[in-house]
C-alpha cells in the first residue's frame, strides 16, 4: 500500500492511521536523472506532495540523507527539505527498543510532529541506495523521536 504509481519505485511507505507516507522514486533515479518525492494523506487524497515536479532539479537539491548506528541494529533516513519545514522519513533498529519507522515534522528545526508506521514499512533506506541516487550527507544528525 503506497502513494507510488506502478511505474515508480517505492522507496519508503507506511500507514501511520487514516493516512500514509510514501517516498517515490522514478525507475531513472540516479545522481544526475530522476526524481524522489515525498507524498503523505489518505489514499486517493493527497494532502501534501513535495517537490512538485513542475520545476526540474536533481534529488540532491532538496533531500539530504544518513545512515544510523545503534547497538544491535542500524537504519537511515531521508531529510526532504522544503523551506522552513522538513520532513524526515526513518527506518531503524536497535537493542532494547526494537523497530522504529515513520515520518518526522520539523519546523525550523523544531520538532512538530512524530508520526510513527503502525504497519511494517515497505523501505529501501539504506547507504547503497543513498550513494546510487547521488544524495549528500545530512549536515544535521537527526535523533528519532523518544529514544532519549
Amino acid at each position: 500500500e503506497s502513494h507510488c504509481r506502478a511505474q515508480e519505485h517505492i522507496i519508503f511507505s507506511c500507514s501511520v492511521g487514516k493516512k500514509t507516507v510514501s517516498v517515490c522514486a522514478s525507475a531513472d533515479l540516479s545522481a544526475t536523472t530522476g526524481y524522489l518525492q515525498y507524498r503523505f494523506g489518505p489514499k486517493g487524497a493527497l494532502e501534501l506532495v513535495f517537490p512538485d515536479m513542475t520545476q526540474a532539479s536533481t534529488a540532491a537539491s532538496y533531500v539530504q540523507a544518513r545512515t544510523l548506528m545503534f547497538a544491535g541494529g542500524g537504519g537511515g533516513y531521508l531529510r526532504f527539505i522544503n523551506g522552513a519545514h522538513q520532513y524526515i522519513v526513518y527506518s531503524a533498529i536497535g537493542k532494547g527498543w526494537g523497530p522504529k519507522d515513520g515520518v518526522a515534522v520539523e519546523r525550523n528545526g523544531q520538532l512538530v510532529v512524530n508520526l510513527e508506521c503502525r504497519d511494517v514499512p515497505l523501505s529501501e533506506l539504506s547507504e547503497e541506495f543513498f550513494n546510487r541516487a547521488g544524495l549528500p550527507a545530512d549536515r544535521h544528525e537527526f535523533q528519532i523521536p523518544g529514544l532519549d
